[in-house]
């Protein structure tokens, strides 16, 4: 596997931009591809394409990574698009950047000069190409274009003098013979057809306005004679065919010079010559020259300042562990790093780890990245304890079999929910607040049965009450309560017992339906549609350990004081639950006659 590659241009990702489903891409593949609505690898929707920006962490990692002359290279491909697009302010960030990289590059120079001219720096520009011009002096384009930016500053025979000299050293030279046709026509008519005959009285010109002409011609003849010693690197008959630095081409951003994007990225890594040597015929060699290059550090989450687990990139940019991300868009919905919005990221509620770091550290730290993973499946284990540690919500009580719709808006509890779903057990306790202990003794386990996340990172989530239990210790687990509990169960009975307790419990159900029936004004409506339908009768009234589901129906719906609603669903004997149900009953039978 050939690391750092881009899916686009299958080149080396340069100006990395990480998309919403998690894979990145070179910045000048993704702005070229404007109509693009989903991603070519997995065919996913891309959200937010115009907020992405480049992702800092793969930034700093290719800089480490490759070779000074790929990256001016690569920084040459994306100038020549930018020019091309008339981005002029963006290019000229670009030459000053590729410029750092290889000062010497000529053609560099010459785009850099482009620019200025472009943004009216005519100053800057000459400066550029009086650079050119004295380090190569046998090379028609920097005077060519030098003349061009004299022009422009209204410098008549400054400019005339260097396309004379440009057309000296290289006569067919169309720019330099455009220009000086137009300079001379006014003073000059008929020009000659023929570029030799035109270079001849461009020099008669000069000669006649500026004998100081003359003084160049001496040391350019000697340049020529030096020069005809070797060869140049640059083509000498090259034409100019216009004002450009050379015709700008399609952007490829694999290009590095003349090399096919499918050649192996790792062959621009920073390596020794001697340590290349040893490593040239491993299989695994990315992830050979990795190891050197880079350190776990360089994985490391700014927030809980351990190696990446599942890493996510936010639109601003900015990595972090998936889990720490969405700790911090519990509190306020920014970037942790640069605070920019993320209003938007945080409503369409998907994290995709960004694949490419995922790939870098499994191939390059599989040791590190599997101690990491055990240290998260550990915490994971310790979450999934359904007695030691078990979250708690302080808010309502809740009964078993009976719904229990909640609205989470608390960080706190946004955090918990999310810990719930992400270890399988979908549980938590729920008790009520108690003074001095800030929660109950007693409470019910609720499980979740469907979470719907709101745009602001709020959610509506539906639970039903399962197993009740005792607190035996209390604790907390970042910001929000945990307590170790012990279940509880009713108490089985036999024999006579057994028969006394069916014959109260029919007829406590009588009781209840008949009361129903009535329409009762005492009963809590909102509560009552809640809780749907009285509940049948159980065939085994002893079968389930929180005994018959419609007992906790009705202790939901009736209006009673939550103190004395949890007293009763402590109670681990069904008989005396029972007697206190009917009691209740009697009383709201009474109090409407």
């Amino acid at each position: 596997m050939d690391l750092f590659r881009c899916p686009s241009c299958r080149g080396a990702i340069w100006d990395p931009m990480t998309v919403s489903c998690g894979h990145t891409f070179c910045k000048m593949c993704l702005a070229g591809s404007e109509g693009l609505s989903r991603c070519p690898c997995c065919r996913q929707r891309l959200r937010h394409r115009g907020s992405v920006r480049c992702n800092v962490l793969l930034g700093g990692l290719l800089d480490k990574c490759l070779d000074a002359g790929f990256k001016a290279a690569r920084l040459k491909a994306d100038l020549r698009e930018l020019l091309k697009n008339r981005d002029y302010t963006e290019a000229l960030r670009a030459a000053q950047r590729a410029l750092e990289m290889a000062p010497q590059d000529i053609s560099l120079r010459l785009m850099r000069a482009e620019v200025y001219t472009s943004l009216s720096q005519y100053q800057q520009a000459l400066e550029d190409l009086d650079m050119v011009c004295r380090m190569e002096p046998a090379s028609p384009e920097g005077f060519c274009k030098k003349g061009e930016v004299l022009v422009l500053m209204g410098q008549r025979m400054e400019a005339l003098r260097h396309f004379q000299h440009c057309l000296m050293l290289n006569p067919n030279v169309l720019a330099a013979e455009k220009e000086v046709t137009k300079l001379l026509h006014p003073d000059v008519s008929p020009l000659p057809d023929t570029p030799e005959a035109l270079l001849r009285l461009l020099t008669q010109y000069l000669d006649h306005w500026s004998p100081e002409t003359k003084a160049l011609i001496v040391p350019l003849s000697a340049t020529l004679a030096e020069d005809a010693e070797g060869p140049l690197d640059r083509k000498p008959d090259a034409r100019l065919q216009g004002t450009q630095s050379g015709e700008p081409t399609k952007h490829k951003a694999h290009e590095h010079g003349e090399n096919s994007g499918e050649e192996r990225i790792s062959k621009h890594f920073k390596t020794e010559d001697t340590r290349q040597e040893d490593i040239v015929g491993s299989t695994n060699f990315s992830s050979v020259v990795l190891r050197d290059l880079l350190s776990p550090a360089d994985f490391e989450c700014s927030l809980c300042v351990r190696m990446f687990f599942e890493p996510v990139t936010t639109p601003c940019g900015h990595t972090f562990c998936k889990e720490c991300l969405e700790r911090c868009l519990d509190h306020r919905p920014c970037c942790p790093l640069c605070k920019q919005s993320l209003r938007e990221y945080l409503k369409d509620g998907k994290y995709m780890p960004t694949v490419v770091v995922q790939d870098v550290m499994a191939t390059t730290f599989p040791v590190e990245l599997s101690e990491r993973k055990q240290v998260h499946d550990l915490e994971m284990v310790e979450l999934s304890n359904l007695t030691t540690d078990v979250p708690i919500f302080i808010c309502t009580l809740a009964f078993p079999g009976i719904a229990c719709p909640l609205h989470i808006f608390e960080p706190r509890y946004r955090l918990m929910m999310r810990r719930c779903q992400e270890t399988g057990t979908k549980s938590f306790g729920m008790c009520i607040y108690e003074r001095g202990k800030n929660f109950a003794d007693f409470g019910c386990m609720l499980e979740i049965l469907r979470l719907e996340y709101l745009a602001d990172g709020r959610s509506l989530v539906d639970t039903v009450g399962r197993r009740r239990f005792r607190v035996l210790k209390r604790g907390q687990r970042d910001g929000y309560h945990t307590a170790d509990v012990e279940y509880l169960e009713d108490k089985k009975v036999q024999g006579n017992e057994l028969v006394e307790l069916q014959r109260l419990h029919d007829l406590t159900y009588q009781q209840v339906e008949s009361w129903i029936s009535e329409d009762r004004a005492d009963l809590s409506r909102p509560s009552f549609l809640q809780s749907g339908p009285l509940p049948k009768k159980d065939d085994d009234i002893q079968a389930s350990p929180d005994g018959p589901a419609w007992c906790w129906w009705l202790l939901a719906i009736l209006p009673l004081d939550p103190t004395y609603q949890m007293m009763i669903l402590s109670m681990t004997s069904l008989k005396d639950r029972l007697t206190h149900m009917k009691h209740i009953l009697s009383v709201f039978t009474q109090s409407q006659t």
